[in-house]
């Protein structure tokens, strides 16, 4: 520890506080308590760090595993969907083709209607004529009429033929009539069947499309926590590297003084706990590290190792609480230096001889 001059005031010169080996061996009680700390909690608070990096990063495996198991659900979900999609337009062509046979066909019934009513209304046309005009379309009269045999076969022939053709026109217009409503009643049925059939594709295919909405709004979550995870364990491990290597520059400086042994059966009888002695006492001023390692403060006491070890609390008369924390090289025998914030109140000490108590 390096060396300070203090000043001390009063009758009594006093020469430089300075560092010895005894000194040294002896400032692990108060140097212990003042530094060792130090790095011990920046080793548990790195330790803390650590285990909190470890936690998060078995909590981004999970994450890990979870986001994998979603993603497999979504692909077969949007496999689902497709082929839901793929049947709702089969479906709709399907209705299409028949919705468009369905009106050909009604209009191939309007057409076969029309037909019937045609031919109807030719035969009615024909059995009134034959009401109206006997001559004409009896059969007996046209063939009592007719100045040849030839004659009278061809009037029979062509009443015939009229009444005949007539006869089919409206039974394959009642037939195509019967067979194409037959045909539109079928088509009817199979698209009311396509309807259901869309309806229920198109709930399917919505409901897929909700779950795999759901799912990937999941896997992204689940993405995001893991980015947050990341993020956190990287800073964390900056801080645990940061805290690591202010334990390691510590450890190092207070290295000396942590490995130290204190020899306590050097120090005289006198300065068992309880004991008093009588020693003259100078106040000094000086600001610095004392021999200890700690910075100068009201109550530290430079003693005389051999006599009072450092480290030892007493109670000064008209000074209050002190620690044996620093020396000095005109310290020696039962003497003491008192140090005071101020100039003024060191020399206001000046030197004095007073009892002090062991603690």
């Amino acid at each position: 520890m390096a060396t300070r001059a203090k000043t001390c005031y009063g009758p009594r010169p006093v020469g430089m506080h300075s560092t010895s080996d005894a000194a040294r061996l002896a400032a692990v009680f108060a140097g212990l308590l003042l530094v060792a700390s130090v790095p011990v909690a920046l080793a548990v608070d790195a330790s803390g760090l650590r285990s909190q990096a470890a936690s998060l990063r078995a909590n981004d495996d999970s994450l890990e595993a979870r986001a994998n198991a979603a993603t497999l659900e979504l692909y077969a979900l949007e496999a689902e969907l497709s082929e839901a999609r793929s049947a709702v337009e089969s479906i709709a062509a399907r209705q299409a083709v028949v919705t468009r046979d369905r009106a050909a066909a009604r209009k191939q019934i309007e057409v076969a209607r029309n037909a019937l009513h045609v031919s109807e209304s030719r035969l009615a046309d024909l059995v009134r004529a034959l009401y109206e005009q006997p001559g004409q379309a009896d059969p007996l009269a046209i063939l009592l009429g007719a100045a040849s045999l030839e004659e009278a076969l061809t009037g029979l022939d062509s009443l015939s033929r009229a009444a005949g053709q007539n006869n089919r026109i409206i039974e394959q217009a009642r037939t195509s009539r019967k067979r194409l409503e037959a045909l539109d009643t079928r088509l009817a049925e199979r698209e009311a069947e396509l309807v259901q059939l869309g309806a229920a594709a198109n709930s399917r295919a919505r409901e897929l499309a909700g779950a795999a909405a759901s799912r990937e709004s999941f896997v992204a979550s689940l993405r995001h926590q893991q980015g947050l995870n990341a993020a956190r364990i990287a800073s964390i491990e900056a801080q645990a590297r940061s805290a690591e290597t202010q334990t390691t520059a510590i450890s190092s400086s207070v290295a000396p003084v942590t490995t130290a042994v204190v020899d306590v059966t050097a120090a005289a009888p006198f300065a068992a706990s309880g004991r008093t002695i009588t020693v003259s006492s100078t106040g000094y001023a000086l600001r610095g590290r004392t021999a200890t390692g700690i910075h100068t403060a009201p109550g530290v006491v430079a003693v005389d190792p051999s006599v009072i070890p450092l480290g030892t609390r007493m109670t000064i008369p008209g000074y209050g609480e002190g620690i044996a924390a620093d020396t000095g090289g005109a310290v020696h025998g039962a003497t003491i230096d008192l140090w005071f914030p101020t100039t003024a109140q060191a020399l206001q000490w000046g030197r004095r001889t007073v009892t002090i108590t062991i603690r």
